[in-house]
């Protein structure tokens, strides 16, 4: 297993990515949602939705307090205060629970994007196997969320600690101060343990984003043998595709040498260059290359020239500059066409047939 992920090198594909997502296993923090639910929360507290919380729980504390001088009279009667009191403290809350869930939702979509995976969702038998329960307890993250918690427990005391410590005899004197004052004190208080405990959470939060996309980067990473076999998949074996196209090229070749049959003449170097014109005034601007080739593929023209009758004549100068500027299937170049001209005049002059063409086509 060591050696195994000793040769996972290399960082995952967009497929591998792609199937790790559609299996919901994607990086992210939940420590970043908490944070962020944490803040949502302390920001309501401070605004005009935390001074109407604080107002309609003030009103249920109110009834409640009233109602021990005149207890209702019937099981009825408890009822419909206990719905009246659900109500009140509904209506002030709901809000604030609906701007927390988005929050929480916003601050996951913007780790991962818009994610919905029915393959997470599957029900699968191995989540009930206790070994393999075991061994998500004992793994590396299992270990992480641990040290995790216990740093947030520490983290939280010792702000708690550190806040209130100075603290700590005028919170203890407020027995006897007005319930105004008194609540305004233990407010700050609050307040100031509140923001010190989010931003240290906020650091954790960032850290923790860190390492768990570090931690999916290493669980997806991919051999070099792996990251072959998904371009096979994708593109093909690489020796087929290099035979496939060994096969055009030879396709192609027996064409362009089954053409030379038709050719007027086969301009060589002579051993290492030879190309086949063609011309045909009624069809034809210019006389075209209809085959070329160097060393193999020049001789192959050459015995497909003489066995049928096709002209061969030697030209170095004239034959490498042919094989050079035009491509096969093209017209001769207007500064090579003087020269074609010559060739196939003589040409032309042994065969009076072909002769005619070419003084119509002058």
């Amino acid at each position: 297993m060591a050696e195994d992920q000793a040769d996972k090198t290399e960082s995952a594909t967009p497929k591998r990515r792609e199937e790790a997502r559609k299996s919901g296993e994607v990086a992210q923090s939940r420590e970043i949602q908490s944070v962020v639910i944490l803040a949502t929360a302390l920001g309501v507290a401070v605004s005009f939705m935390g001074v109407r919380l604080v107002k309609s729980f003030a009103e249920v504390a109110q009834a409640a307090w009233g109602g021990l001088a005149t207890p209702p009279a019937s099981l009825a009667d408890y009822q419909a205060w206990i719905l009246e009191a659900g109500h009140v403290a509904g209506i002030a809350l709901l809000p604030i629970l609906l701007l927390m869930a988005v929050m929480g939702t916003v601050s996951q979509i913007a780790q991962t994007g818009p994610l919905l995976s029915l393959e997470a969702m599957e029900w699968k038998g191995s989540r009930l196997d206790p070994l393999s329960g075991l061994k998500r307890l004992v793994s590396g993250d299992r270990l992480f969320d641990l040290v995790k918690s216990l740093f947030k427990v520490g983290i939280v005391g010792f702000l708690v600690w550190y806040v209130l410590h100075d603290r700590i005899a005028l919170l203890t004197g407020l027995s006897g101060a007005d319930i105004g004052d008194a609540l305004i004190a233990l407010g700050r208080s609050a307040r100031s343990l509140a923001i010190a405990i989010l931003l240290a959470l906020g650091a954790m939060a960032i850290l923790d984003l860190i390492y768990q996309r570090y931690s999916w980067e290493k669980k997806h990473r991919m051999s070099k043998r792996e990251v072959r076999d998904e371009m096979k998949d994708r593109e093909g074996d690489p020796h087929v595709r290099a035979r496939f196209r060994q096969m055009q090229r030879e396709v192609s070749r027996s064409r362009m040498i089954g053409a030379v049959a038709d050719a007027d003449v086969v301009v060589t170097n002579p051993t290492h260059y030879a190309v086949a014109l063609k011309y045909d005034r009624e069809q034809m601007v210019a006389p075209k290359v209809v085959a070329k080739g160097r060393n193999h593929v020049a001789q192959r023209i050459k015995e497909e020239a003489r066995k049928n009758g096709v002209p061969v004549l030697e030209n170095p100068p004239l034959a490498r500059m042919l094989h050079k500027a035009t491509e096969v299937g093209r017209e001769v170049p207007a500064n090579l066409f003087q020269a074609v001209a010559e060739v196939l005049a003589y040409v032309y002059r042994l065969d009076p047939r072909k002769g005619r063409a070419w003084s119509g086509a002058r």
